[in-house]
């Protein structure tokens, strides 16, 4: 007999806590709601089938997310792989800008209103679900994209990329100050939706593009420590990344289209020691990287590839391919990515793919089963997003459903 049973709270109103449990019970379902310090009232029905009673289930549940109830769990007591919090984010948007907090405690979200006209910050505990708009851009002539958001290493401050604009952002005093900014096409030829803010693991050192198709790192204290041009003859800056211990830096430049013959696409990664301001090396791809990433130990260039594929990785002392995921059944093509993160420790990876997170052994690459998806459920969608706490022992995965889940690692 089949038994399911979730209970769910609501993430709008702290000082008003309500929930929602619903359960199977082979071919019964079961509905209780409350509000806190009062009892339960309680609906069942009865279905034709197990299974009708399943979908019934599942579709309640996803009602619920949506209304603002989040499903929430103690880390502490949870089993690997567990579910500690399960939420949509609001404003009918996906789950891609994203950041957990490096204690793990929170997460920061940025959502478009409709059609990209405004947008927000909102702040959620990971511990109760509870949700908090700490900040909104107004509704303007122009649509306003969230690309990126980021914590700092306090947990304190949020760096935010909002179309061509890179912004620290205080929640406790709501103060913003620009650290970056261009507009496309007319003071750079830098594309937002690829080229994105992000940190090394430390957070003490922070990427950012700039107008006049500059590439600037900051300190902590906000003092450029590197900076170059993307300006290469007949070739575009497409991706760009950070490595963990904020020595590196890998910009890939593009040009030509694979579809055309008589303009052959010439992709390249050069990969620059930041403290030397010089590059240690050029590494040609045969394919055009969507994303790009360093392994936890600075050896290998980790890419994403533009068809979502992935990831692969490369040797920087060579340049050449040193692994990949094979597709599972297809020949012509690798294992679906929409995104990726290490641990911190390098132990584990941790893989978007379509519906859910694959957590690899980073040394195997094997999956762990702990981390499947539960039959029916409708998961991340195309999961774009990853992030591992600082502790390493949370991972938060977020996509185009509009669902971030949080699972103990």
């Amino acid at each position: 007999m089949t038994v399911l049973d979730t209970t769910m709270r609501s993430s709008a109103d702290p000082a008003k806590v309500r929930f929602y449990r619903i359960a199977v019970e082979g071919p019964r379902l079961i509905r209780s709601a409350w509000t806190e310090g009062r009892r339960p009232r309680e609906t069942v029905a009865e279905f034709a089938s197990e299974r009708e009673a399943e979908r019934e289930y599942e579709e309640l549940r996803w009602k619920k997310l949506r209304e603002g109830f989040a499903c929430v769990a103690d880390a502490t007591q949870s089993a690997r792989g567990a579910v500690v919090l399960d939420v949509k984010v609001p404003n009918q948007c996906s789950a891609e800008a994203f950041d957990l907090s490096p204690d793990g405690r929170a997460l920061v979200v940025g959502t478009m209103l409709g059609d990209a006209y405004g947008a927000e910050l909102h702040l959620i505990d990971v511990g109760t679900g509870h949700r908090r708009l700490v900040h909104a851009e107004p509704r303007g002539r122009t649509q306003t994209f969230v690309h990126a958001v980021h914590f700092d290493a306090t947990g304190e401050h949020v760096v935010y990329a909002l179309n061509g604009e890179t912004r620290l952002f205080g929640p406790a005093s709501g103060q913003t100050r620009t650290l970056a900014g261009y507009r496309e096409f007319k003071d750079a030829t830098h594309n937002p939706f690829r080229l994105r803010p992000a940190w090394d693991a430390a957070r003490r050192r922070l990427l950012l593009f700039d107008t006049g198709d500059r590439v600037r790192v900051l300190d902590q204290e906000g003092n450029d420590v590197f900076a170059t041009s993307t300006e290469r003859p007949s070739t575009a800056c497409w991706a760009g990344a950070l490595s963990p211990s904020g020595r590196l830096l890998a910009l890939c430049f593009s040009k030509g289209s694979r579809y055309k013959e008589d303009d052959p696409e010439v992709t390249e990664v050069e990969i620059w020691d930041i403290d030397r301001d010089a590059v240690l090396r050029r590494i040609p791809m045969d394919r055009k990287p969507q994303a790009l990433g360093f392994d936890p130990a600075d050896t290998l260039l980790v890419a994403g590839l533009e068809s979502a594929e992935g990831p692969c990785a490369f040797s920087l002392e060579t340049g050449e391919l040193v692994w990949h995921f094979p597709h599972p059944f297809l020949t012509d093509r690798w294992a679906t990515c929409y995104g990726w993160t290490y641990s911190p420790d390098g132990s584990t990876l941790a893989i978007g793919r379509r519906g859910d997170t694959d957590v690899v052994d980073a040394v195997t690459r094997h999956s762990d089963p702990a981390f499947a998806r539960r039959p029916g459920d409708r998961g991340t969608g195309r999961t774009r997003t990853v992030r591992i706490s600082a502790d390493g022992t949370l991972v938060a995965s977020g996509g185009d459903t509009g669902r971030i889940i949080v699972r103990k690692l």
